[in-house]
């Protein structure tokens, strides 16, 4: 890949990451209660808009009507978001070894 074409992935990606940031709020702003333990589920979010963004970027077509129908979608994927609760992974082996300690 030449250096104007991983320019151009990075910088599509953290457009996409913000328009996806920017619909998670005003869907958040917009439908769900501000005092809710509910939060919207980017990753999901992102699947959604990728549907979409194709077609709103060759015809122009983004308007807030067909905008609305996406942040309602949008709001009804949520998770329950509970503060200072982490679940690190136990550390397992690696399912085989390097190959320099293979026998030979």
């Amino acid at each position: 890949m030449s250096w104007h074409a991983a320019r151009q992935d990075f910088g599509a990606k953290a457009v996409f990451d913000n328009l996806n940031a920017l619909a998670a709020y005003v869907a958040t702003e917009a439908l769900i209660d501000p005092d809710s333990s509910y939060k919207i589920n980017r990753t999901l979010a992102i699947d959604k808009i990728k549907r979409h963004i194709g077609r709103w970027l060759l015809a122009a077509t983004a308007t807030p009507r067909r905008l609305k129908p996406l942040l309602e979608e949008l709001a009804l994927n949520l998770q329950k978001f509970v503060p200072n609760r982490s679940r690190p992974r136990k550390p397992q082996p690696k399912p085989h070894r390097s190959h320099a300690y293979k026998r030979t």
